[in-house]
């Protein structure tokens, strides 16, 4: 898989999968300080439910991870990836730990 970190402009920042020319999918992000604010994670509606978002996401957390930030989930499944995924929470600022009951009984 290759998860391209795309710029459209200086705000908002995208990464995006593709196979060839085609759009596997997308996850549009914003960068402050020393948060990375996840909004948005989208597949092509044909490869939905086959795993994709969630390889996604694990790949932008890898590059987040690099970047020395935390993360900020606004995504609802970008969320729910990281309740199931306790090896991440490390990364997810504690006020969204908080927040989201990411890594909470």
């Amino acid at each position: 898989m290759k998860l391209v970190p795309f710029n459209e402009d200086t705000i908002l920042q995208r990464y995006e999968w593709r196979d060839e020319d085609r759009l596997i999918g997308f996850i549009d992000y914003y960068v402050f300080d020393q948060v990375c604010m996840i909004m948005h994670t989208e597949v092509s509606p044909e490869l939905g439910g086959q795993g994709y978002g969630s390889r996604m996401a694990a790949r932008a957390i890898e590059h987040v991870q690099t970047l020395g930030k935390r993360i900020v989930p606004i995504c609802g499944f970008f969320i729910n990836y990281l309740r199931k995924n306790p090896q991440h929470h490390a990364l997810v600022s504690a006020e969204s730990r908080r927040i989201f009951s990411i890594g909470f009984p």
